[in-house]
């Protein structure tokens, strides 16, 4: 009985996985005052960060069994899969690529429910991001791998030249919102 508890205990939500950095052991200054703003906060950084994955835990919540799904099929932390989709939100409305429509390649359209397909589609982008950084920087660390793949999921492949571009708002932003819902349950 006590080995069940421990394989169950080391399946929990709050346990600690992914093969691309340990967001629980990751600092970052969160959201910028942009981000903020645009959110109707008049405050930034991991508080505004904590705040907007809180206004969206209960969307994410429904699509949490699914999150830990394709995070165990790529190997990415569901808290972090959470964070990115929580931060590509505007309240609770996921925004799905309706595609190209004129001069703007990223549109997206708001939209109440989101596939299985469409978070695996996502979290592939991202692994393959992080891979193309560990390729480029072989001797950087897993949580620099983490913050390059983020930066360059937001800002395209070329994004990350050095380590001085791991400070992208994207990254800074989904790290903080990915702590906090790791902290509560992702």
């Amino acid at each position: 009985m006590q080995a069940l508890f421990m394989f169950l205990e080391n399946l929990s939500e709050s346990s600690n996985w992914g093969c691309y950095g340990n967001i629980r052991t990751l600092d970052t200054p969160g959201a910028s005052c942009g981000v903020g703003r645009r959110h109707g906060l008049n405050y930034c950084g991991v508080r505004a960060s904590e705040r907007l994955a809180e206004i969206d835990m209960p969307y994410l919540v429904r699509y949490q069994p699914m999150m830990r799904t394709v995070g165990q099929r790529y190997c990415v932390d569901p808290a972090v899969i959470a964070g990115v989709l929580s931060r590509q939100s505007q309240g609770g409305n996921f925004l799905v690529n309706v595609g190209n429509t004129g001069n703007d390649p990223n549109l997206y359209a708001p939209s109440s429910w989101i596939t299985e397909s469409q978070v695996s589609q996502m979290t592939g982008v991202l692994t393959s991001r992080i891979k193309e950084i560990q390729r480029r920087f072989p001797t950087w660390t897993p949580d620099q791998y983490l913050r390059g793949g983020l930066c360059a999921y937001s800002g395209g492949p070329g994004f990350v030249r050095s380590s001085q571009d791991l400070g992208c708002d994207f990254c800074n932003d989904v790290l903080a919102r990915a702590k906090y819902l790791k902290r509560h349950g992702f």
